[in-house]
């Protein structure tokens, strides 16, 4: 104890909260629910906790790895992993992937961390986060715990790292004040990993709309911030075949409702957005 006062402080407590899922102790943070307007009844859910996505693609329900899955509402954003009636995995084949896949690979887009599998040999490096026995995967994290998060949400919804084949044109760091981060970014091949921005890439401006966003050489940017300040410059969202249709204000109100419920259950709250303009 450095400071007398300290002492007595602890002395006068009366109740100490923790946080079991290692945020307090390891400086790690876990993805636990996904909601997009796409499926505005439907609510998505992470299992799993911590940064290990050893167990993940192999149709592991252990404690570490996990998957995404969809529960039967809106109105549970608990982990529902022990009820199978209620728990229905989302795979690359499920009708909501289109539009799960454009959610996280913004998210891994608009990103500064990393994490990596690697084999555990008899040099371990002491920045793995799993202690596994010799001969199995570890996974190694390096950045934000938030970013580190949102990257292995990317892995346990099967939505493959999109950046080595994107090149990163510019970036807008996080701020207090306009609490967002922006990315531009450009496929190096000319392809884009998703269909939903292969379409944002693509749109055409509507008849007699001189001033809508279109991008000439195939970028966009992609942002992920507070979700009141996202939203009130969106004009639209995805949909589930990936193409872009208008964002209401029932869709705005209906967003900002499950972001509010989100944080009345302890969850720290992002949005996703992705286009040709910022404006």
């Amino acid at each position: 104890v450095k400071k007398l006062p300290a002492v007595e402080t602890l002395g006068s407590t009366t109740v100490i909260c923790s946080d079991k899922t290692g945020t307090l102790t390891q400086n790690e943070m876990t993805a636990r629910s996904v909601y997009t307007l796409a499926f505005p009844s439907i609510s998505f859910g992470l299992t799993g906790v911590g940064y290990d996505v050893s167990g993940v693609g192999v149709g592991t329900r252990k404690k570490n790895g996990g998957f995404l899955f969809r529960s039967a509402s809106t109105e549970r954003l608990e982990d529902d992993e022990s009820d199978g009636r209620r728990v229905q995995r989302v795979t690359e084949s499920s009708m909501e992937f289109k539009a799960i896949s454009a959610l996280f690979a913004t998210a891994s887009i608009c990103n500064n961390a990393s994490i990596n599998n690697n084999h555990n040999n008899n040099n371990n490096n002491k920045h793995n986060n799993a202690n596994n026995d010799n001969g199995e995967k570890s996974t190694m994290a390096m950045g934000q715990p938030t970013e580190i998060a949102l990257l292995v949400g990317s892995a346990k919804a099967s939505v493959p790292d999109p950046r080595p084949i994107y090149h990163r044109l510019q970036e807008i760091p996080f701020s207090s004040d306009r609490k967002r981060m922006e990315v531009r970014a450009r496929p190096v091949g000319g392809a884009h990993t998703c269909a939903a921005f292969a379409l944002a890439a693509r749109r055409l401006p509507p008849s007699g709309d001189s001033n809508y966003p279109i991008s000439h050489d195939g970028s966009l940017y992609f942002v992920k911030g507070m979700p009141e300040s996202i939203l009130g410059e969106c004009r639209t969202h995805t949909a589930a075949d990936g193409s872009a249709v208008p964002l209401t204000e029932v869709g705005k109100a209906r967003a900002l409702s499950q972001t509010r419920r989100m944080a009345a259950c302890g969850l720290r709250v992002l949005a996703m957005a992705y286009g040709p303009s910022l404006e």
